[in-house]
């Protein structure tokens, strides 16, 4: 006696596909990467809606009737001018500090907690290391939750 063949239903489509078919798997794994790149690309304009909306009204989150809440972040990532925060060194930052400070990679990287210690202990350091430091803003984030639908008739 066979084994009955296994079936998987795609979402979606509701087309029914035999597991044991590697063709059919190949397929429908294809049709999968093609919707998942369209998803994308709706997902980030649907973003850029919502970010769009807080923007226009003035709030990082958003209400809307059916019970859904969007909060919007702006995330950012710093950008180090390494020729400005090397300026510390002859404001009087000991070299040790500024090795501490910044660590050899490709490029450089930032120790943020030194960076804010030093900003608050010296105003010359403050003044440097603000001008050295890029905001590079990163594509908006949107979390959304939905409240329970509550039936008051029962």
């Amino acid at each position: 006696m066979s084994e009955p063949s296994r079936e998987l239903v795609v979402p979606y489509t509701g087309e029914l596909i035999a597991i044991e078919d590697p063709e059919q798997c190949a397929r429908v794994l294809f049709e999968i990467g093609e919707l998942e790149a369209k998803l994308r690309s709706l997902r980030y304009a649907l973003r850029d809606v919502m970010f769009e909306e807080s923007v226009r009204v003035g709030s990082k989150t958003l209400h809307f009737p059916d019970g859904v809440t969007a909060k919007i972040s702006t995330p950012t990532e710093t950008s180090w001018d390494h020729s400005i925060l090397a300026e510390l060194l002859g404001a009087g930052l000991p070299g040790d500090r500024f090795e501490a400070l910044v660590t050899p990679e490709q490029t450089f990287k930032v120790n943020g907690s030194v960076i804010k210690e030093l900003e608050a202990a010296n105003p010359i350091y403050a003044e440097i290391i603000n001008r050295a430091r890029t905001k590079i803003p990163k594509s908006p984030g949107v979390s959304l939750t939905k409240r329970p639908r509550v039936d008051y008739d029962r």
